[in-house]
């Protein structure tokens, strides 16, 4: 026996103009799927045009795209009381005037069940959770049960009869004069979407906080945190702090001769080679300038980091004058950065004492 569906040429034709006609409303073309394919499994195309119309409604706010699924003699009971209407012209401008009026929302758990109610005719019933979306501003979660009816109209499916219900409009069994379930329903939800726009902006905040630490270019600490480092009094309580100033040797000429880019990737660079032994502790401040800022290491393994980042550097062709300052407590960061500087700048000079061409200094 011959289990395929047979459509006749005017089923086809059907089929496209209403196609046309919601690409023309604004539907997604990934939601005409049921529309303009004439081998889809019924039951299948019941659910997606099921699905459409909930999306259309609840999701998209598309008025329109919905009209275009009605048949003429459509009866649609809603979810108020006195949301009762009968035929196409009447339910349509009903819901024109929804349009602009249902605040965005997403649907999740969705349950259809199928039943061929006779030849081309078929019901669609199931429950589907609600949420408004967050940005509405609005925090309401409910469990709406539908039922649609679907037939067969000139090689298309057209609603029928549509009943939109959700729970709270009965009082749950055992409740007495207020619908405590929903209530429940919606604080459950409500404290859903405080927790994710709390972990939100939590994000936001952290993400803030590290920009406006964070250099650009190197992705070191930046100026506002050195100066922050500079005058919060942390260093008071250490037992020890090591500071190391670096200068990159050549910069302006590397800039002349190359050009900016080149220029700033001999910055990151030599922030790379210091971050191989002193992570976390470096600060950019300057176009040519870094500072390390450490309060871990003893006066040895000081010593030992920083000649490995010095050697280093000079395996990789770049050049940089280095001052140091480390002491036991008690400790003072802003002197201890005075004479790491101090250092640096003095070794910079005896640099470029020993350099024959002038132009390389900065």
């Amino acid at each position: 026996m011959d289990n395929k569906i047979h459509r006749s040429p005017r089923d086809f034709k059907g089929l496209h103009s209403a196609a046309r006609r919601l690409w023309a409303a604004g539907a997604p073309k990934e939601r005409m799927t049921a529309m303009m394919d004439p081998h889809t499994d019924p039951a299948r195309q019941v659910i997606d045009l099921t699905r459409s119309l909930l999306q259309y409604h609840y999701c998209d706010n598309n008025m329109d795209a919905i009209i275009q699924l009605l048949d003429p003699e459509i009866v649609w009971l809603g979810i108020a009381e006195h949301e009762y209407a009968a035929g196409r012209e009447t339910v349509a401008e009903i819901f024109r005037q929804f349009a602009g009026l249902v605040p965005r929302c997403n649907l999740s758990g969705e349950e259809y069940q199928v039943l061929e109610m006779g030849p081309d005719l078929y019901l669609c019933a199931g429950r589907v959770w609600i949420s408004t979306d967050a940005s509405t501003g609005i925090s309401l979660r409910v469990h709406q049960r539908f039922s649609f009816l679907f037939r067969r109209q000139e090689g298309r499916l057209l609603c029928c009869h549509i009943h939109s219900s959700t729970p709270y409009e009965e009082m749950q069994e055992g409740e007495v004069g207020f619908p405590h379930k929903m209530g429940q329903q919606s604080t459950l939800y409500l404290q859903e979407q405080l927790a994710l726009q709390t972990k939100k902006i939590a994000q936001q905040t952290a993400l803030l906080e590290r920009l406006s630490y964070e250099d650009a270019l190197t992705g070191v600490y930046n100026r506002n945190k050195y100066n922050e480092m500079l005058t919060s009094g942390w260093e008071k309580d250490k037992p020890h702090l090591g500071i190391i100033c670096f200068d990159l040797n050549g910069l302006k000429r590397a800039n002349d001769l190359f050009g900016h880019s080149m220029g700033d990737e001999l910055i990151c660079r030599t922030a790379d080679q210091i971050r191989l032994e002193f992570a976390g502790k470096i600060y950019h401040i300057g176009g040519d300038e870094f500072v390390v800022i450490d309060d871990e290491r003893d006066h040895a393994a000081f010593r030992a980091s920083v000649l490995a980042v010095e050697l280093s550097m000079a395996q990789n062709g770049i050049s940089c004058s280095v001052g140091t300052s480390w002491h036991a407590a008690p400790c003072n960061v802003r002197a201890q950065v005075e004479e790491a500087d101090s250092r640096m700048y003095h070794n910079k000079r005896c640099f470029y004492d020993k350099m024959s061409d002038k132009d390389f200094r900065d």
